[in-house]
C-alpha cells in the first residue's frame, strides 16, 4: 500500500520543529529513523496531515557524556549506541539487548528515542530503559519537562507525550559497581518481535525485574535481596499477577511458564554478574 497524502516540513532548528508541532498538533507526526512510522504510513494506520522530518536540524549534539549518565539526542541512531566503544562497560544491559532490536539494517536508521516513542510492549530498548530508570526531556514551544521512564509508557503504542511536544533527548544512568545486569529474550526467530523479554538489574540490596511482550504493557517489580531463597516464590506470584492472554503465538499458561523459567535464569545471571 501507499500512504495517504501529507505535507512535509523539514525544520533546520528545534524551535522550527516545535512551532510546527504546536501549529498542527495531533495532525502531525515526527520522522527521525522512520523504521516503524513508514510501515504505519504505508498501511495507513497513521494518517498525518503533515510529517515533520527532524533529520534536517543543524547543530544538534548527538550525545553528551556526563560522569554518571549520558544524554542522547532524538537523532542518535541505535547502531551508534551499539558500536560505541564505551557502551559495553557503561551500559552492559543495553549492549546485551541491542543486537536483538530488529536487524542491523533497522538499527542503522532507527533512533534510540524513536523506539521509546513508538512504545511497543515487545520492544527491547523501552524495556531496558525502564529497568535503568532513565528519564526523558520533553519540550514544547512553551515549556520543558522531565519524565521518568515508568511514567512515560501508558500502554501499547501509547505514551504521556503531548501532541505539541517532542523528546529532544533522554538521560540514561551508567552502570554501577557491585551491580549485575542481564537481558534475555524469546522470539519465533532472530529479529522478530519478542514473545517475552526480560531485563534484570541486581544491586547489593535489590533486584529490579522488568518483563515485556507477555501483556499489553511492560511490567516492572523490585524485590529485596535479604532472602534470595524467596525469589522463586516471588517470581511465581508475579507471573500469576500479570495480565496475560492467549494470542496467535502462545497461550496464557505458556507465557506464565516463560516468565517463571526464563525470568529466573535472567535473575540468576544478573546475580552472578554482581
Amino acid at each position: 500500500m501507499k500512504p495517504s497524502s501529507f505535507d512535509l516540513l523539514q525544520p533546520e532548528t528545534w524551535h522550527e520543529a516545535l512551532e510546527g508541532l504546536n501549529r498542527y498538533g495531533e495532525d502531525s507526526q515526527i520522522l527521525a529513523g522512520g523504521q516503524s512510522l513508514i510501515a504505519m504510513l504505508n498501511m495507513r494506520i497513521a494518517k498525518p496531515k503533515i510529517l515533520i522530518d527532524i533529520n534536517s536540524i543543524k547543530n544538534d549534539v548527538p550525545i553528551i557524556n556526563n560522569k554518571f549518565d549520558i544524554e542522547i539526542s532524538a537523532l542518535y541512531r541505535q547502531i551508534e549506541l551499539e558500536k560505541r566503544i564505551e557502551t559495553k562497560e557503561e551500559f552492559p544491559l543495553l549492549f546485551e539487548c541491542l543486537p536483538y532490536v530488529g536487524h542491523q539494517q533497522h538499527r542503522a536508521r532507527g533512533t534510540v528515542v524513536g523506539s521509546l516513542c513508538h512504545a511497543d510492549p515487545s520492544s527491547e530498548i523501552p524495556l531496558c530503559f525502564i529497568a535503568l530508570q532513565g528519564k526523558l526531556k520533553l519540550s514544547s514551544v512553551f515549556s520543558q519537562r522531565i519524565v521518568n521512564a515508568e511514567d512515560f509508557f501508558l500502554g501499547p503504542l501509547l505514551t504521556s507525550r503531548k501532541s505539541n511536544e517532542i523528546i529532544k533527548s533522554i538521560i540514561i544512568p551508567k552502570s554501577k559497581k557491585n551491580t549485575g545486569y542481564a537481558f534475555k529474550e524469546i522470539s519465533e526467530k532472530y529479529g522478530d518481535f519478542a514473545m517475552a523479554s526480560f531485563a534484570v538489574i541486581a544491586g547489593e540490596n535489590f533486584i529490579r525485574f522488568v518483563v515485556g511482550g507477555v501483556s499489553e504493557k511492560m511490567t516492572s517489580i523490585e524485590w529485596s535481596t535479604t532472602d534470595l531463597n524467596q525469589i522463586e516464590d516471588s517470581l511465581n506470584d508475579f507471573a500469576w499477577d500479570l495480565n496475560t492472554t492467549n494470542d496467535q503465538y502462545s497461550t496464557d499458561r505458556y507465557k506464565r511458564d516463560i516468565v517463571r523459567e526464563i525470568g529466573l535464569k535472567t535473575i540468576k545471571t544478573a546475580l552472578y554478574r554482581r
